[in-house]
């Protein structure tokens, strides 16, 4: 950390009331340093000078996720974020001239080839004979794309974007998919902007999904080993598949078991094109920069790309019916529990007082729970909390995790969390312990300020979900209206017993060595 960072957070924990004029200053300091832009086919740059170092973090955020799939195509977010860094027509191959019908082939293939596999699938899970045919049709196809996969390898340069970026100095290079968003980063010297701009643009006009097959197999182990063979993985997916009976979010990103071995590659393509565009895709860039000069650079790569057609909004909402529920999952896994209820997104005032909620229940070594259930009763190994999980687009859930010390029951744990909840609801949360929370919630938001990549991550993040990154200090601003009797109201209305969801999760192995 900064030696100024810390003296600003020992400022910000002591004087307590200077906070609102602070977030205001800070704010200013931001507005100062930072410049949107919106080109005319939709796309949102935005810049901010830091002259820490002659670097710049650079983020591409597309408002694009889990939550935008269907059943059927679930996973293909997050399968299309691996294949693109599988190289374009330009990026990745030795001759695409040669490659590309090769190519061609091998994706006409594939598809024949899945389509004769999901018949045999269907007709297996009715309990019908296979027949010869179709297994002769499936072998054949097999074998045709085997031998052009084969074909294809020795015009693919493997990893050569990140071969090009590590030869200019590349830091972070990765990306993630969750499920409101798809997000690309990388940190690079300043003097390589344009390189980035060049492969990266690139990478949005002329993708190539090769290796699309290999790489889907990798999806489908890292969903084996991320969901099936984890404890809680699968008691996460379940919850969630319990607490959302109706809305997107109850599908987990990686995609269902069952789904995964048939995405088809022509789809995901489609799927590209449908949300891959300029109008729904915001770049950041964090660092040692000029703006005038960096916005010519990015105009003159990405201005020309096209804009989407309109898109669909979701129409489907969760319907909050009054009753617990509740799910088991047995797993040869240490034991862990869930709690969640369903409740507001932000921008809604009632978000912010979960994310005061959540500190005062789990944030840190003094909160209510983890002195309860951790260091005095000793019912828990761990205790925490999520505010806006899975997602934060739409209606979500306020979530508490629990691993509990070998011997102790969920129940057990269960009965302090609702007489703790009880106790606020009833008592509230004394001016000294709600100051103290919110003032750790402003040290750890302006610890995050201090960090290139941090600061273009949450920029791009609250500019394409709320369509303003000034949201970020909106969000602050009403944290700190957020009183004791705001957090006993939402007790009251959201966390109750007829409303939550609970998921539990038991040792197999204990009850095989019974």
């Amino acid at each position: 950390m900064h030696k100024s960072t810390f003296t600003f957070l020992i400022f910000i924990s002591t004087s307590l009331l200077a906070v609102p004029n602070l977030f205001q200053k800070s704010e200013e300091e931001f507005r100062q340093k930072i410049k949107k832009v919106t080109f005319e086919n939709g796309l949102t740059l935005l810049m901010m000078k830091r002259e820490l170092s002659p670097t710049l973090a650079l983020y591409i955020k597309f408002k694009v996720g889990a939550v935008d799939e269907t059943p059927e195509t679930g996973g293909t977010a997050h399968l299309l974020e691996h294949m693109l860094f599988k190289g374009t027509a330009n990026v990745g191959t030795s001759d695409f001239s040669k490659e590309g019908i090769i190519q061609k082939q091998i994706e006409v293939t594939g598809n024949r080839l899945d389509e004769k596999k999901k018949k045999k699938r269907d007709l297996e899970e009715r309990g019908a004979s296979i027949p010869q045919e179709l297994e002769e049709a499936i072998a054949k196809h097999g074998k045709i794309l085997k031998n052009l996969i084969e074909w294809q390898d020795p015009y693919i340069l493997k990893n050569e974007d990140s071969y090009i970026y590590e030869q200019n100095g590349e830091v972070g290079f990765n990306a993630y998919t969750s499920q409101d968003v798809t997000n690309y980063q990388i940190q690079l010297p300043k003097n390589r902007l344009e390189i980035w701009a060049k492969i990266e643009s690139d990478r949005l006009r002329s993708p190539v999904l090769r290796e699309y097959y290999t790489e889907r197999d990798v999806i489908i182990e890292e969903r084996r080993m991320r969901t099936d063979d984890s404890g809680s993985g699968a008691l996460r997916e379940r919850f969630f598949a319990v607490a959302l009976e109706s809305h997107p979010y109850r599908k987990p990103v990686i995609g269902y078991a069952k789904a995964l071995p048939f995405l088809r590659i022509d789809e995901t393509y489609q799927f590209f094109k449908n949300h891959y565009t300029p109008d729904n895709m915001v770049i950041s860039i964090v660092g040692s920069l000029d703006f005038d000069e960096t916005e010519a650079v990015i105009r003159s790569y990405f201005s020309d790309l096209k804009p989407g057609k309109k898109r669909r909004t979701l129409k489907v909402e969760e319907k909050q019916f009054l009753g617990e529920k509740r799910v088991t999952v047995i797993h040869p896994s240490s034991p862990q529990m869930l709690m969640g209820w369903l409740k507001p997104p932000a921008p809604h005032r009632d978000n912010a007082a979960f994310d005061v909620l959540s500190n005062v229940l789990t944030h840190g070594t003094s909160s209510r729970l983890h002195k309860k259930l951790v260091l005095d009763k000793k019912l828990s190994l761990s205790v925490a909390s999520a505010n806006g999980y899975p997602g934060e687009r739409y209606s979500n859930l306020f979530t508490m995790f629990f691993k509990q010390q070998a011997g102790k029951r969920p129940d057990e744990i269960e009965k302090e969390v609702w007489e703790e909840l009880e106790n606020i609801k009833k008592n509230g949360v004394s001016p000294e312990e709600l100051q103290k929370v919110k003032n750790q919630m402003i040290a750890d938001f302006f610890r995050t300020m201090d960090d290139n990549a941090t600061l273009a991550d949450l920029l791009s993040y609250y500019e394409l979900l709320y369509e303003n990154w000034l949201e970020i200090f909106r969000q602050y601003d009403t944290i700190q209206e957020i009183t004791s009797a705001d957090l006993q109201r939402i007790v009251g209305q959201y966390l109750t017993k007829e409303k939550v969801t609970v998921g539990v999760l038991e040792d197999s192995r204990k009850k095989e060595s019974k």
